[in-house]
Formats: C-alpha cells, sequence, structure tokens
C-alpha cells in the first residue's frame, strides 16, 4: 500500500461557529478530468463528501486545491484509490469520520460508476 499523496497538506479546516448544534455537512464537488490521457472522470461526475459537524468544518477554497492536486497524479490513478484517499485525507483533517460517495461517468465506456467510503481518522503515527 502506497503512502498518502501530497495533496493532503492543502486541506484546510475552519471553526464551526455552531458546535453546539447538531449539524450535517455535505459538499458535493464536481470533479474536474483527473487522468490526462483518458479525460476521465466524465463530465457529470461528482464526489460528496458528508459528516457531522464538529468543532471544525472543511473549508471551500482548499478542498477545490485539494481536489486539483489529483489531476495528473502520479501515484492515485482509478476511481476507487481516488475516493479512499479522499475520504481518509477528510477524515484525518477534521478528526473524525467522513462518508465520500463518488459517481463517475467514464469516457469511451458504457458504464459508470459509484463508490462510497467511510473513513474514521487515523492516528498520526499510522498515516
Amino acid at each position: 500500500m502506497s503512502e498518502a499523496p501530497e495533496p493532503a497538506a492543502r486541506l484546510r479546516v475552519i471553526a464551526n461557529a455552531r458546535p453546539d448544534l447538531s449539524t450535517l455537512v455535505e459538499h458535493v464537488l464536481h470533479l474536474p478530468p483527473l487522468c490526462p490521457a483518458t479525460g476521465n472522470p466524465g463530465p457529470g461526475s461528482t464526489l460528496a463528501l458528508r459528516y457531522e459537524a464538529g468543532p471544525g468544518l472543511l473549508e471551500l477554497f482548499s478542498l477545490d486545491s485539494y481536489i486539483d492536486a489529483f489531476v495528473g497524479h502520479p501515484v492515485v490513478r482509478d476511481m476507487e484509490f481516488f475516493v479512499q484517499t479522499v475520504a481518509q485525507d477528510a477524515a484525518n483533517a477534521l478528526g473524525q469520520p467522513v462518508t465520500a460517495h463518488a459517481d463517475v461517468a467514464f469516457k469511451g465506456l458504457r458504464q459508470g460508476q459509484r463508490v462510497t467510503v467511510t473513513a474514521a481518522p487515523q492516528d498520526k503515527a499510522s498515516r
């Protein structure tokens, strides 16, 4: 198993102004083509990150920058590994469980793919 890629350093967490309120957060990201050779994932592909808000929230601009870091990434090459990596990095950044769900369209194929991963935060020694 390869180590987590560098994009994780781009994720930022901001303070939750009302951590006393039960708040479910879902970010829905429209994925860019990550593979320069195939142009996959295709148009309309999305990735949703869902978590119960605690003391912190994922910062929107850093989340866009984080996803962009996977364009042409030399290690994260398939959608399953991509979704697993994003779920784990987000859980580690927030310090709480995150569920990532991708709905992927592929260019040149007559199929799509749905991938759902739930990740719990890892301690720093396990990363």
